[in-house]
C-alpha cells in the first residue's frame, strides 16, 4: 500500500450525479477504489446487468471496488444478503457493510435485538464461509444501537465479521474520545471516514469539522490498516457543492490522511 496512495470514495458523495458520470469523475481525481453506497435507486447493485456496465466502466478508467454498502441487519432477509454477497464477488468487492439495526432505539430493546443480531450473523457468517466475502458491521449512534455491535463483534469470534469504524457517527454531540476505536481496532476491515461539524452536520470533508484527525490517525496507524481509506462524505454540508472540485479536495484531504497513517 505504501507505493501508491490507496484512497476510495463513496458514491453517496452526490447521488444527484449518475454513477455512470461519478466514475470518470473519481478516477480523474485520483482515487483508486469507489464504493457503492446503499442507496438503489442511485445504483442497483443486485441487477445482474447493472454490474456487468459497472464492470466495464471500472475497466475503462482503472478503479475497483473496496466495498459495497448493505442494508440494516433488521430490515433485510438471510437470503438478500447472500444476493449482495453474490454480486459482491462479481464486483470484486471483498467487504460488505451493514448497519446491525436502526440508527437509534431504546435501551429496553437490547438485549433482544442483541440475541437476534447474534443469530443473523451466524447465517451471515455461513454465506462468507461459502463466498469469501467479508461482512462488516458499522457503528451508528453512540449509546444502545452501537452497544449493539460492540456486544456482538466482542462475543462473535470470526475472521468474516468484522468493524466498520464511521468516524461521523462516532462523534455524534462530541468531540468525544475514541474509545470504541481503540476497543475494536482489531477486528477492523473498514472505516467510514468523514469529519462532523455540530448535530445533523455531518459527512463533510477531513478539517471541514471538529474531529481530531492527528490523534484517530494515530490510533489507525497502530491498527495495522490494510484495505483502502474510504472517505464516505457528501456535498451535501461540505463547504464545496461542485462535484469536480469536491472530489478534488477529498482526494487531496485523503493523501492528507494517508499519509498520516502509513508514513
Amino acid at each position: 500500500m505504501k507505493d501508491k496512495r490507496i484512497i476510495s470514495i463513496s458514491t453517496f458523495f452526490d447521488y444527484n450525479v449518475p454513477i455512470e458520470k461519478q466514475i470518470p469523475l473519481i478516477a480523474e481525481a485520483g482515487f483508486t477504489h469507489v464504493s457503492l453506497g446503499a442507496k438503489k435507486s442511485h445504483f442497483d447493485y443486485l441487477s445482474k446487468e447493472a454490474r456487468q456496465k459497472l464492470i466495464d466502466l471500472l475497466k475503462q478508467y482503472s478503479l475497483k471496488i473496496d466495498t459495497i454498502h448493505g442494508p440494516n441487519a433488521d430490515k433485510a432477509s438471510i437470503e438478500e444478503f447472500a444476493k449482495i454477497a453474490e454480486a459482491s464477488v462479481e464486483l470484486k468487492a471483498t467487504v460488505v457493510v451493514f448497519h446491525g439495526s436502526s440508527f437509534d432505539f431504546s435501551e429496553s430493546e437490547l438485549d433482544s435485538r442483541f440475541l437476534e443480531l447474534k443469530k443473523a450473523c451466524v447465517e451471515i457468517n455461513k454465506i462468507s464461509l461459502e463466498t469469501g466475502i467479508t461482512f462488516a458491521l458499522e457503528n451508528v449512534l453512540p449509546g444502545p444501537a452501537t452497544e449493539l455491535i460492540r456486544r456482538v463483534l466482542l462475543e462473535f469470534d470470526s475472521k468474516y465479521i468484522g468493524f466498520c469504524y464511521d468516524s461521523s457517527h462516532d462523534q455524534v454531540d462530541g468531540p468525544r474520545s475514541f474509545d470504541l476505536l481503540k476497543e475494536l481496532k482489531s477486528k477492523l476491515v473498514a472505516v467510514h471516514l468523514s469529519d462532523r461539524i455540530k448535530p445533523f452536520v455531518d459527512h463533510v470533508i477531513p478539517w471541514e469539522g471538529f474531529i481530531d484527525w492527528d490523534e484517530l490517525c494515530r490510533i489507525l496507524k497502530d491498527s495495522n490498516v490494510t484495505f483502502p481509506l474510504l472517505l464516505e462524505v457528501m456535498t451535501t454540508h461540505s463547504a464545496e457543492k461542485d462535484p469536480v472540485e469536491f472530489l478534488n479536495l477529498a482526494y487531496e484531504r485523503g493523501c492528507r490522511l494517508y499519509d498520516k497513517i502509513f508514513t
